[in-house]
């Protein structure tokens, strides 16, 4: 039942689907996470190459005999060499060769984190586009009401042409701001679409995905760019112990030679002569590159640590914001309530009522965009804490 619930509102486009269920097909058939695998499986196989054994090499010879112009007869030679490495520069490959494939998985994470945390940060601002165009057009509304009461009072004689007409020009001018709205919001939609690799239209759900209490709650688990630079530091270590002794690689020769009148059998072992080479630089390159990625991960832990607790605290304040304009947003309705009913029996100035429409049209637009910027936040908290590493 594979993809069945999208499949459904793909074809039918009878419901939107919720988030979590969107989520969830995307990074099942996500071609981008599927080309990051790709990458894990081709450094296994580099990995591959660099720890497989050399092949021997194999030398045939033949030789002919004459003593003293006597009758030729033929002898031949056969050498093998093999080519083994040291058992220092052995380990050092493997550790090298284990941190290599430990840095891809790290990047494998840091790419699958990035791909959530973009998917779920393009769908808050998608929510947001929507609920701001309702509220943009609920305010249009709210104006073409007021400017409707305003000019059946012109019509009466109890109100002025140049109220009806400020009334009027209001509501009117809000049309080219719900059709940007519009813009944006389709716009949102057709990016988190692209970067999901779904091709047709999905209905989706406008709802925010987290609160300021979803913030609270910690996680123990590394930042990806933590894992990358922990890796890089095992990755360093293995070419350094790759390069401790004075040479990495012997061969091991053995042959045999047939001569007219006896059989010759050898073996021994052909080592470098490190006489100029002695591989100092490349160990202190190693060993700096050892010393300067640790320094490099201590930094990026004091840095993380930080921005985790500057979120932390954004996110709290911004709880007390959303709070108190809650507040005042039950305030202001009330007030305008009042107001609406004093202006039907002519107790109350239109631009009165009108001021207080907007003011409550103002906090709620206010409430919204603070919704935004704490799933914004909480989002950009969760990557640091490794929600999304698995």
């Amino acid at each position: 039942m594979k993809q069945l619930v999208l499949l459904i509102a793909l074809i039918t486009g009878a419901f939107a689907i919720d988030f979590q269920t969107f989520k969830r097909e995307v990074l099942a058939n996500a071609k981008i996470l599927e080309a990051q695998k790709l990458e894990l499986a081709m450094q296994r196989e580099r990995n591959r190459i660099d720890l497989r054994s050399e092949n021997p090499e194999l030398g045939i010879e033949g030789a002919r005999y004459n003593a003293d112009g006597g009758e030729d007869t033929w002898g031949y030679a056969l050498d093998l060499r093999q080519r083994v490495r040291t058992g220092s520069f052995m380990k050092g490959l493997r550790q090298k060769a284990e941190a290599a494939a430990l840095l891809r998985r790290a990047y494998q994470t840091e790419g699958r984190a990035g791909f959530l945390k973009t998917l779920e940060t393009l769908y808050t601002r998608y929510v947001y586009a929507v609920k701001r165009e309702a509220i943009l057009r609920e305010e249009q509304q709210l104006l073409q009401q007021v400017a409707q009461m305003v000019e059946a009072r012109y019509k009466s004689g109890s109100d002025t042409k140049v109220s009806w007409l400020q009334a009027k020009s209001e509501a009117d001018a809000l049309k080219s701001e719900v059709i940007t709205a519009k813009i944006r919001q389709k716009t949102l939609y057709r990016q988190m679409m692209a970067l999901a690799g779904i091709s047709e239209s999905t209905p989706l759900e406008a709802r925010f995905l987290y609160t300021s209490e979803v913030a609270a709650s910690p996680s123990d688990k590394p930042a990806p760019a933590l894992k990358i630079a922990e890796a890089k530091e095992r990755l360093y270590a293995g070419e350094y112990t790759a390069r401790k002794g004075s040479f990495r690689r012997f061969d091991i020769v053995g042959g045999v030679e047939k001569e007219p009148d006896q059989t010759i059998g050898r073996v021994g072992v052909a080592l470098p002569l490190v006489l100029f080479n002695r591989q100092k630089e490349e160990r202190a390159l190693a060993k700096l590159k050892m010393k300067q990625a640790a320094l490099q991960k201590a930094q990026l832990q004091i840095e993380t640590e930080q921005q985790k607790r500057m979120y932390r605290e954004s996110i709290t304040l911004l709880g007390e914001r959303y709070r108190s304009l809650e507040t005042l947003y039950k305030e202001q309705k009330a007030l305008t309530q009042l107001l609406e009913e004093g202006y039907k029996i002519a107790k109350s100035s239109v631009f009165v009522l009108m001021r207080a429409k907007n003011k409550l049209i103002e906090t709620r637009k206010a409430l919204l965009k603070t919704q935004k910027e704490i799933n914004e936040q909480t989002i950009a908290l969760r990557f640091l804490q490794g929600a999304y590493n698995d």
